[in-house]
């Protein structure tokens, strides 16, 4: 399938704030606990006190407590809204073995594995957010779809989109024709695009992790691109207002995909090409992992605009503008980075999820400005 071409070089609309490109880059499948579980200065750091530190086994036969995991390349274990209920069990986050069927969801990483050591020094030089959150009880789409528009598909499984390319019959797609952050930013003339490897490739592009094909608006757009016109259009100083970056199965972090040490040398060798291309002065590059992908995490979630949170999950800023070194214990979710978005482009509220709990923008809290 042939790549789109570029919807316009640089910037557009008019930024309030320093940063005039937001790049995002999503990851996949870690719980904040289980990269950043023993991080130093984190706000509510894991000990035998937290919620569900020890809990019954996968095999039903004694107990298991949080350890440290060395294999950098775990199986994938289930996940999605019936598991996280389980994991989550009311709050007390004591389900986890037994949901997720294996011990190694109790297992977590520190800076003596190779990969990890590079993502916490990055935490380290730049901002670190450890009090945020998956903005649903779910898996993909519902969370990157929460992430650019607030709203789900209101089903709580893995809904495949009704458009193609690379269509697969589900009965439960359907098109969404509710607003998302892309029509906002396209009629304020913000630039912006979704870059996607392998886009269009069917058996290699994994659909239900690109949200804006979800949408009549927004399908099959020039705005939807292959990942490869991204690097084309960082080296040149092209790149829209806003990029996000989905990387593909072998390096963006998923177990069962990929290790955490590919993973953790894909984001360095990105950052470092970002740094040295003509975008990095007004750049704020946004690290997320999508979900928490069956992993424990120790802080139970919030409730946002009446609906529960899922588990916490590792996010970093990324910017000339971050602050140096520092942990952001302002809660958010996903919700928030759509937030920001809206707010450094003067963009309105889709809803009334997209505005909850209040008008505090909270990703500011990372940046100097």
């Amino acid at each position: 399938m042939a790549v789109s071409s570029t919807p316009g070089p640089g910037t557009g609309g008019t930024a309030v704030s320093p940063v005039k490109r937001v790049i995002v880059l999503i990851l996949q499948n870690h719980s904040f606990d289980s990269l950043f579980a023993t991080y130093p200065g984190v706000m509510d750091p894991l000990s035998s006190g937290s919620p569900g530190y020890t809990q019954a086994s996968a095999s039903g036969g004694g107990t298991v407590t949080p350890y440290l995991l060395t294999d950098p390349f775990p199986a994938d274990m289930p996940h999605g809204a019936k598991y996280y209920n389980a994991s989550i069990n009311g709050g007390k986050m004591d389900g986890f073995a037994v949901a997720e069927q294996t011990n190694v969801s109790m297992g977590h990483y520190d800076s003596t594995i190779p990969g990890v050591d590079t993502i916490w020094n990055y935490a380290g030089q730049f901002a670190l957010a450890d009090n945020f959150f998956m903005p649903d009880v779910g898996t993909e789409p519902n969370l990157a779809l929460m992430m650019i528009s607030a709203q789900g598909t209101g089903n709580e499984f893995g809904v495949q989109p009704s458009y193609g390319p690379c269509n697969k019959t589900d009965p439960d797609a359907k098109a969404l024709t509710n607003k998302n952050v892309g029509d906002e930013m396209t009629t304020a003339g913000v630039t912006w695009s979704w870059f996607h490897e392998q886009y269009g490739v069917c058996g290699d592009y994994v659909a239900t992790e690109n949200p804006f094909q979800y949408f009549t608006s927004t399908q099959n757009s020039a705005n939807l691109q292959d990942i490869s016109l991204f690097y084309s259009q960082l080296d040149g100083g092209t790149l829209p207002s806003v990029s996000f970056v989905n990387p593909g199965g072998g390096h963006n972090c998923h177990p069962g995909n990929s290790s955490i040490t590919t993973c953790a040398e894909y984001l360095d060798k990105l950052v470092q090409r970002i740094q040295k291309s003509p975008v990095w002065p007004d750049c704020a590059v946004v690290v997320v992992w999508d979900e928490s992908g069956g992993f424990y995490d120790h802080v139970p979630p919030p409730t946002v605009g009446g609906n529960l949170d899922g588990m916490r999950i590792p996010m970093m800023v990324i910017s000339p503008y971050a602050k140096t070194g520092y942990i952001s214990h302002v809660q958010m979710d996903l919700v928030s980075l759509l937030r920001f978005i809206q707010w450094n482009w003067t963009l309105p509220n889709l809803n009334s999820r997209n505005s909850a709990p209040g008008a505090t923008i909270e990703m500011k809290d990372m940046f100097t400005f």
